[in-house]
C-alpha cells in the first residue's frame, strides 16, 4: 500500500471522531475540552481546504496555523503531513508543481506552476489587447485616415532654376509651354501624376518675355528681349518664321488676332499689326499713340478693334482694320497692368499698379464706368474665366477670385511667396497655371467654379447690419477657397460648430426683421 492510501486511513478516522463528537452529547466533565478544540479544528480544516483551492506550494503547512496551535497534539501534525503528502501525490500525477521534502528543503520548480503563475496575466494582457482593438479612439482613426495618401487632384509644380517669365496652355492638348528669363523654352504634357517633358527651344538669345499659341494651336509664337519673334510649329518643334529686329525696343506683350493675324508690342509703347500670309516680313499697321511700355493686349470674337493697356496709364483702343486708333481714356494715376473681357464681351476689365479695377464699356472707352478697389497691392496680371467672376494675381503672391455685378471677393484660389507675374487657364477650364519669381509654375483645381453645389457667395460669419458690407470684404479677402492649400482659421472649430448650423438660418431671419423694422 502507499504512502497516500496509507494516509487516507488516519485522516478519516479523525473526521468521523471530530463529526461524532459534534453529534453525540458531551457529558459535562468534557465541556471545557470541547470548547478548546472544536473551534481550533474548524480553522485548521478551513486553512487546509484554502491551501487545496489556492494550489500554494508552502514549506511548512504547520506555519499557516497560529502559534497557539503548535502546542496541540502530535496527531493533528501528523495529520496535516498526511494531507500534504496526499495532495502532493496527486499533483505529481497530474504533472506536480514542486517537489519538496518533509525537512522542510525546497526542491526543483516544475513547468506547471510557470504556467499556472503566467497564464492569468497572459490572458489580462489578452482581454486588454481585445478591448483596445474594439474601442479605437476617433483620434487614431483620424490619424489613420490621415497616413492615407490622398487622391492627386491637379498636376505637379513645374520647377526651373531661374525666373518664368509667361506660361501659355494649347488649346486642343495637355500641353502647357514656359518660358524663361535666360531665353528657353520648355513644353510639357501635364497630369495629375506626372509631368512628361516633351521639347527644350534655345531660339532666343536674350530674356523670352512672352509666349502664346495660336487658335488651333499648331503654331507657337515667341517674342523676346533681342527684339525677334520666332513661330514655331508644335509638332515638330522646328521654327517656321523667324522675324529679327520687329521692334526698335524690346518686346513687351504679343497676342495672336487670329489665324493670320497677329500684334506686337514694346517698351515704348509702338503697337504693330503683322499678317502671316505677306511673304515681305513687314507690319500691316503701326501705331504710336502711348509713351510707355504696352503691358498687354486684348481682342473680341470679331478681331477688329485691338485694345491695349500701357504702363503711363491709358486704355487704348486700335482698328486694325480702318489702321486708325479707335479711342484712348484719360490717363490713371497708375499703370495699367493687364487687361479682360467679360459680361459676353460687353465689359473691358482693367488692373492696375494701386490695385483698382476699373470697368469700361466696350467701344467706349474715355472714362470708365465703374470700379473695384479692395486690392491690398498691385495687380500685375488677370484672367477672366467666367462672365462674372475673375482671376487676378498680385504682388502680395496671393491669387484671388473675385465675383462682379456685385462686386464683392470669393477668395484665395492659391498662393506663392513671390509677386505672381502670369495666369492662364487650361482648355478644359479645371486648371489654372501661374507663375512668379521664384521659378515655379503651379497649377490650381478650379473646377468647384462651376460646381452647382458649392456655395461661394455665402458668408461664414455673422456681423452687424452696420458694419457687415465692410467685415465681409475683409473676411474674403483672405478666405482661402479649396484650391489654396492653407486652411481657414475657422475650420479648426468647425466640428464645433456643426451643432448650431441649424439655428442660423432663424438668427439672420431675426436680424433681417430687425434691420426692417429699423428702416
Amino acid at each position: 500500500m502507499s504512502n497516500g492510501e496509507s494516509s487516507k486511513g488516519p485522516t478519516k478516522r479523525k473526521f468521523e471522531e471530530v463529526e461524532n463528537e459534534v453529534a453525540e452529547p458531551a457529558s459535562s466533565d468534557d465541556d471545557d475540552e470541547e470548547n478548546l478544540f472544536l473551534p481550533q479544528a474548524r480553522e485548521v480544516f478551513s486553512q487546509s481546504r484554502k491551501n487545496v483551492v489556492k494550489n500554494t506550494g508552502l514549506e511548512n503547512p504547520s506555519s499557516s496555523v497560529g502559534e497557539e496551535d503548535k502546542g496541540e497534539s502530535s496527531d493533528d501534525d501528523e495529520n496535516y503531513e498526511d494531507i500534504d503528502e496526499s495532495l502532493s501525490e496527486e499533483e505529481e500525477g497530474q504533472g506536480g508543481s514542486l517537489l519538496e521534502n518533509e525537512d522542510g528543503s525546497s526542491g526543483e520548480e516544475v513547468e506547471s506552476e510557470e504556467e499556472t503563475t503566467e497564464n492569468p496575466t497572459e490572458s489580462l494582457e489578452e482581454l486588454a489587447l481585445g478591448r483596445e482593438a474594439k474601442e479605437e479612439d476617433d483620434v487614431v482613426r483620424a490619424i489613420c485616415e490621415a497616413a492615407i495618401p490622398q487622391e492627386k487632384t491637379k498636376p505637379p509644380d513645374l520647377k526651373t532654376s531661374c525666373m518664368v517669365t509667361d506660361i501659355s496652355f494649347h488649346p486642343n492638348e495637355e500641353i502647357v509651354a514656359m518660358s524663361n528669363i535666360e531665353g528657353e523654352i520648355t513644353c510639357y504634357k501635364y497630369g495629375n501624376e506626372e509631368n512628361e517633358l516633351l521639347h527644350t527651344l534655345n531660339h532666343h538669345k536674350k530674356s523670352c518675355r512672352v509666349l502664346s499659341f495660336n487658335e488651333d494651336g499648331s503654331l507657337l509664337f515667341s517674342g523676346s528681349k533681342d527684339k525677334s519673334v520666332v513661330i514655331c510649329d508644335t509638332e515638330t518643334m522646328k521654327p517656321v518664321q523667324t522675324l529679327q529686329k520687329v521692334h526698335n525696343s524690346p518686346i513687351y506683350s504679343l497676342l495672336c488676332m487670329d489665324a493670320n493675324i497677329w500684334a506686337s508690342g514694346d517698351d515704348d509703347g509702338v503697337v504693330k499689326v503683322w499678317d502671316r500670309r505677306r511673304s515681305a516680313p513687314k507690319p500691316v499697321a503701326e501705331f504710336k499713340e502711348m509713351d510707355e511700355f504696352v503691358s498687354c493686349m486684348i481682342t473680341d470674337s470679331a478681331a477688329r478693334l485691338l485694345v491695349c493697356t500701357s504702363g503711363e496709364g491709358t486704355l487704348t483702343a486700335f482698328n486694325t482694320r480702318a489702321k486708325k486708333m479707335d479711342g484712348q481714356s484719360e490717363v490713371y494715376p497708375s499703370e495699367m497692368n493687364c487687361v479682360g473681357l467679360i459680361r459676353q464681351e460687353t465689359k473691358v476689365l482693367t488692373g492696375l499698379g494701386n490695385g483698382n479695377m476699373y470697368i469700361f464699356d466696350w467701344k467706349a472707352f474715355g472714362y470708365h464706368s465703374d470700379a473695384f478697389g479692395d486690392h491690398p497691392s498691385a495687380i500685375n496680371c488677370m484672367l477672366p474665366i467666367t462672365d462674372n467672376i475673375v482671376i487676378t494675381g498680385s504682388d502680395d503672391g496671393k491669387i484671388r477670385a473675385i465675383n462682379l455685378f456685385p462686386h464683392r471677393f470669393l477668395g484665395v484660389v492659391g498662393h506663392h511667396k513671390f509677386p505672381i507675374e502670369r495666369l492662364d487657364i487650361s482648355t478644359c477650364g479645371q486648371f489654372l497655371a501661374s507663375s512668379s519669381h521664384d521659378g515655379r509654375v503651379r497649377f490650381w483645381n478650379i473646377s468647384y467654379f462651376e460646381d452647382s453645389t458649392t456655395s461661394l457667395l455665402e458668408s461664414t460669419t455673422k456681423k452687424s447690419v452696420r458694419n457687415k458690407k465692410r467685415s465681409l470684404r475683409k473676411e474674403r479677402l483672405g478666405f482661402q477657397l479649396p484650391s489654396s492649400r492653407r486652411r481657414n482659421k475657422g475650420d479648426f472649430f468647425a466640428g464645433l460648430a456643426e451643432p448650431e448650423a441649424e439655428a442660423e438660418p432663424e438668427a439672420d431671419d431675426s436680424s433681417e426683421s430687425s434691420s426692417d423694422s429699423d428702416e
